[in-house]
């Protein structure tokens, strides 16, 4: 598996974004294959910092999940963002999550918000959080990115 193919979606998801998941997705293949873990329909990618805490703060840990249609196509059915909340005893939370499987998003400040009825507000988001991920995975801010089926 070289490269692979993304259904459109409602959010305007970069092809850059696409090939990281791509590669990404290639390289955990190449290594789980020959351990005789069979290939899935399903993946969750996890971008973390682990130096991230609640008192010192870094790069968010980021959840992506994709899954394979029947038309060998895939889709991306989320992208979730983690964050500390709380003072005395803060726990990670979600703090921005984009549902694409069911065309809603969320943030912490706003809630739950359909695509559909705050779709620019949406898309501007999305591609804020996205410019600043890619920046981020350039930079190698994330020093442990798992994939798991």
């Amino acid at each position: 598996m070289s490269v692979i193919s993304f259904i459109p979606t409602l959010l305007p998801i970069s092809n850059k974004l696409k090939s990281l998941l791509s590669q990404t997705l290639c390289v955990y293949l190449t290594q789980a294959l020959p351990l005789n873990k069979q290939s899935a329909e399903r993946y969750t990618f996890n971008f973390r910092d682990t130096s991230y805490d609640a008192q010192n703060g870094g790069f968010r840990p980021i959840e992506i999940a994709i899954h394979q249609q029947s038309s060998a196509k895939w889709c991306i059915e989320y992208i979730t963002e983690f964050a500390y909340f709380g003072s005395y005893y803060p726990e990670l939370e979600r703090s921005m999550d984009f549902d694409i499987s069911n065309n809603c998003w969320f943030t912490s400040h706003s809630g739950w918000l359909s695509f559909k009825s705050h779709q620019q507000d949406a898309k501007e988001l999305y591609q804020l959080w996205e410019r600043n991920f890619l920046a981020y995975v350039n930079m190698e801010s994330y020093d442990k990115i798992e994939v798991n089926s």
